[in-house]
């Protein structure tokens, strides 16, 4: 096989962001790439095995998730990378407003990915020094077998994920140091958000500055933005805790994992099966043993999320939180999509209810969820993706 260059790719302290390295890594092998893995556990020790590597030969790429490492700079304050002309991909699987200082920090050999398309535009209008942003979906993680048929499965609805309401009032900022009544634009934002799901958080705080006549310049309003981050956890939690709740509520068998769920007060109900914190690797195990696997998504209007293609992946049929990415992208016979409007979370509990009782049609469902997520959503689809629309032209 003809070799395609060399790529660095990064482990962390993060298992899901390591599985998909791996993931990336088993598709860039698949295409003739040569990989160096570059632990951040170790950075001292695989720093100088890369320097090794880079008196040897050319480095096509470096790319992670989320990573900061892409920000390192020499004694002189230049940044290592631009020095030695590395291309850096950091691909952000989280809002990038999470990840201020790190964008700030990306070298001019910086191309920075996102999971989102408003995410992608939200780079690049605030970022602007960035010379490279783009789009590109989650991946899924095949499994090693084949999938088992529903009716073989012990589990009727799986939810992983946790519940952030608690935490997020820690994460407020210090409201004293902004010259106008932050506290009162970032409830208002909160009110809004949760009358109207459908908009991204970054355009409603900028719509509630406007409505109070208070017009910040792009670099005070991307500051500002960042440190409202909380913003996300309130509105996402109260979303999450009323979809689960109903669900459970319903009298529906739902198997539950993730933090922060304890003090809901139908936690105790004979049909919740509540298992706290597990690793994403359990995770996908309990994915292959479940009929439905439930997701909502991390106010993600117009991209994707890994446990949509896992569950897929792992032949489990999918009702999920809609983003105008996934309604694009995904065939209504793939999966089961509801929104946050009324309507659709009163009916979804009784959805969930009746699907489980047909169970041909809830296979027909999972099967072609599988079918497509193999071909077109692994993270070695990805991979092809990267080399084809990025790599191969660097």
């Amino acid at each position: 096989m003809e070799k395609m260059g060399t790529l660095v790719l990064f482990h962390c302290e993060l298992d899901t962001l390591n599985l998909f390295s791996d993931q990336l890594k088993q598709g860039f092998e698949a295409l003739g790439y040569e990989i160096f893995d570059f632990d951040l556990r170790q950075s001292a020790l695989h720093l100088g095995l890369l320097y090794d590597l880079i008196q040897k030969k050319a480095v096509t790429a470096m790319i992670g998730f989320n990573t900061p490492f892409f920000g390192m700079q020499l004694p002189s304050g230049i940044n290592m990378w631009e020095t030695l002309a590395i291309p850096c991909v950091n691909i952000l699987v989280d809002h990038p407003y999470w990840y201020h200082n790190i964008l700030m920090r990306t070298p001019h050999t910086g191309i920075v990915l996102s999971v989102d398309r408003n995410h992608s535009q939200y780079v690049e209008r605030f970022y602007p020094h960035i010379p490279c942003t783009g789009f590109l979906p989650h991946g899924g993680t095949p499994a090693a077998d084949a999938p088992k048929p529903l009716s073989d499965r012990k589990i009727d609805v799986l939810y992983a994920g946790s519940l952030y309401a608690a935490y997020a009032a820690t994460q407020k900022p210090n409201f004293a140091r902004f010259a106008f009544p932050a506290e009162k634009i970032c409830e208002e934002s909160i009110e809004q958000l949760l009358a109207h799901p459908n908009a991204t958080i970054e355009s409603v705080i900028e719509e509630r500055l406007q409505a109070a006549d208070i017009v910040l310049p792009d670099e005070d309003l991307r500051q500002f933005i960042s440190s409202c981050v909380y913003i996300e956890r309130v509105v996402s939690s109260h979303y999450r805790e009323q979809i689960i709740g109903s669900v459970a509520r319903a009298g529906v068998s739902l198997t539950l994992y993730g933090e922060e769920w304890s003090a809901c007060d139908w936690i105790s109900l004979p049909n919740v099966h509540y298992g706290g914190r597990i690793s994403p690797k359990e995770v996908l195990e309990k994915m292959e043993d479940s009929k439905i696997v439930l997701n909502t998504m991390p106010w993600f209007k117009d991209g994707s999320h890994e446990r949509i293609f896992n569950a897929m992946l792992r032949g489990a049929a999918v009702v999920s939180e809609s983003s105008l990415y996934l309604t694009e992208n995904l065939p209504r016979d793939a999966w089961i999509p509801f929104s946050l409007d009324p309507v659709s979370l009163t009916a979804l509990p009784q959805l969930i209810a009746y699907l489980l009782t047909d169970t041909k049609k809830l296979q027909s469902i999972a099967s072609y969820g599988y079918q497509l997520s193999a071909l077109e959503h692994t993270w070695q689809a990805r991979a092809r993706e990267l080399h084809r629309d990025l790599l191969s032209s660097l």
